[in-house]
C-alpha cells in the first residue's frame, strides 16, 4: 500500500511539473531571435503576373499614389470622429473620409490594451506574447521583419510624431521624430 501511494505521489508531482512548464511556455514564449539577413526583401518574392502582359514578366506595377500619410490615433473612440459631434471634434479628418480622399479603419482591441504589444502586432503581423505586456515600459528594438523596416529599406521617408515607444522599437528608422512619453499628460479632465 505504501508503494502505491508513493508511485501515485510521484505521478502527481510529474504531472504538476509538466502542467507548470506548459503554462510558462504559453505565457512567456521564447522570443524570436532574428537577424537582418532573415528579413524579407522584395527581390526574394516571386514575380506576380500582370494583367495583359507575358506570364514571365517581372516588371513592378506603377504606384497608385505618390505619397501615403498614415495617421494612427491610439485610444481614439470611433464616435469621436464619425459620431454626431465628429464634425466639430475632427472636422478635417471627417471631411477627408466623407469626400473619399482617405480611407478609415477602426480596429477593435481586446484587453490588455498596452501600447508596445499592439504596435508590435500592427507592424509585424505577429501575435504578442504575455511577456510583451511586462516589457512595455522598457521596449527593446524590434528585430523582426516589420512594415517600418520594409518602408525604410524601400527608400521611403518616414517622419514620426507621437508616443516614444515607437522610437524605442524602431531606432534609426525615422528621418525625423518627436517622441513624447505617454506619461506627459497636461489635461486630466477631458
Amino acid at each position: 500500500m505504501r508503494v502505491r501511494s508513493s508511485v501515485f505521489a510521484c505521478f502527481i508531482l510529474i504531472f504538476e511539473v509538466v502542467g507548470v512548464a506548459l503554462f510558462l511556455r504559453g505565457f512567456f514564449p521564447v522570443p524570436v531571435k532574428s537577424s537582418l539577413s532573415s528579413k524579407s526583401r522584395l527581390s526574394d518574392l516571386p514575380a506576380e503576373p500582370l494583367a495583359g502582359s507575358s506570364p514571365n514578366s517581372t516588371r513592378l506595377p506603377q504606384p497608385l499614389f505618390r505619397r501615403v500619410v498614415l495617421m494612427l490615433v491610439d485610444a481614439l473612440r470611433e464616435d469621436f470622429v464619425f459620431g454626431p459631434t465628429g464634425g466639430s471634434n475632427m472636422p478635417y479628418t471627417r471631411y477627408l473620409v466623407e469626400k473619399g480622399s482617405s480611407h478609415s479603419f477602426v480596429a477593435k482591441a481586446r484587453p490588455p490594451t498596452v501600447t508596445m504589444p499592439r504596435i508590435k502586432a500592427l507592424t509585424t503581423g505577429s501575435i504578442p506574447g504575455f511577456i510583451d505586456v511586462v516589457m512595455n515600459l522598457n521596449s527593446p528594438a524590434l528585430l523582426e521583419d516589420n512594415l517600418i523596416w520594409q518602408a525604410k529599406t524601400a527608400g521611403k521617408r518616414i517622419i514620426f510624431y507621437g508616443d516614444d515607444t515607437w522610437v524605442r522599437l524602431f531606432p534609426k528608422h525615422f528621418m525625423e521624430h518627436d517622441g513624447t512619453t505617454s506619461f506627459f499628460v497636461s489635461d486630466y479632465t477631458e
